[in-house]
């Protein structure tokens, strides 16, 4: 099945360890899309989400989603393929890529069951490949201001989100992104905490900057599942605990999406596609170069086969 109008999605949800659905929504289609720099971490599915006073319909946004770390968590972050993520979202009309991700709280401040909104990141990996502009294409080498790595009105969407929810949240933070897939030592995580870290991750970079390469919004919902290597004197974080609150919290992580998204979709439909200083165009890479980057790919191309109805 082709690519449909009713399939062009303008918000796409990367999901972190452990979320391998969308909030709600009816499914329109799962499709396996061929990228340039290789297949994404797993099948994009795209769905409708409900409308705000009633089930799915024709009313709701169209939202797409990805597994991050593959639909059966098969793939390591430091062996995610980031461009295609990204670049196969940018082939569906997205324009606003919400990240869902479990991070470690490093501070007092950013504790265990609380969400947080980062807005800036500290890198620590090595070996990703993290630009679409490396002097391959015909736009050569690009250089993108990374000053302030996360979208400020889709950081904003998600604040109010998770206030209409009642959460406990930190509306910024600094998150540390380390290579993985290995936890830290006390002697790494005490570093990142003199650096300024609030949270850590291993996943956080560089999807903000491979987003903005490709003029997406990009923010990220962080949910704190542990306090890394046990700062205010709890067991060291292991992947069993990180799954195990999750799967706890899912019902609150899902919520606070599906509230988000519909912040999102109002206020990319009421944006004015003149307004080029509005707070949703956003246009950091010239547009040519983002062509080059896409080629042929584009919102509603043919070819992109799917398998739902």
């Amino acid at each position: 099945m082709s690519l449909t109008l009713e399939r062009h999605a303008r918000i796409g949800i990367i999901g972190g360890t452990g979320l391998y659905k969308l909030p709600g929504a009816v499914v329109l289609d799962t499709l396996d899309l061929a990228t340039p720099f290789g297949p994404p971490s797993s099948p994009v599915t795209v769905a409708r989400l409900a409308a705000p006073d009633g089930p799915g319909g024709a009313d709701g946004p169209v939202v797409a989603f990805l597994s991050r770390h593959g639909r059966v968590h098969s793939i390591a972050p430091q062996q995610i393929n980031y461009r295609a993520n990204l670049w196969a979202f940018k082939s569906l009309g997205v324009e606003a890529v919400i990240s869902s991700a479990a991070v470690g709280g490093l501070a007092s401040s950013h504790g265990t069951g609380m969400f947080a909104v980062p807005d800036q990141v500290l890198d620590r990996t090595w070996g990703r490949s993290d630009t679409f502009y490396d002097g391959s294409l015909p736009t050569g080498v690009q250089h993108l201001p990374a000053a302030e790595p996360y979208s400020a009105p889709l950081r904003a969407a998600l604040i109010s989100a998770l206030e209409r929810q009642g959460e406990d949240f930190a509306e910024a933070a600094t998150v540390a992104t380390i290579n993985g897939p290995r936890f830290s030592t006390k002697a790494e995580s005490a570093v990142l905490v003199q650096a300024g870290a609030h949270l850590i991750s291993m996943t956080q970079y560089p999807e903000p900057v491979l987003a903005a390469e490709l003029n997406m919004h990009f923010a990220a919902l962080a949910f704190i599942t542990d306090a890394d290597t046990g700062h205010d004197g709890s067991e060291p974080v292991t992947a069993e605990l990180v799954l195990g609150r999750l799967a706890a919290a899912q019902p609150r992580i899902l919520s606070v999406l599906s509230d988000a998204v519909r912040i999102v979709w109002a206020g990319l439909a009421n944006a004015e596609p003149a307004d080029d200083g509005g707070n949703w165009r956003m246009a950091l890479m010239p547009d040519a170069a983002v062509a080059a980057v896409m080629g042929d790919a584009g919102p509603l191309r043919p070819g992109a086969e799917g398998t739902g109805p």
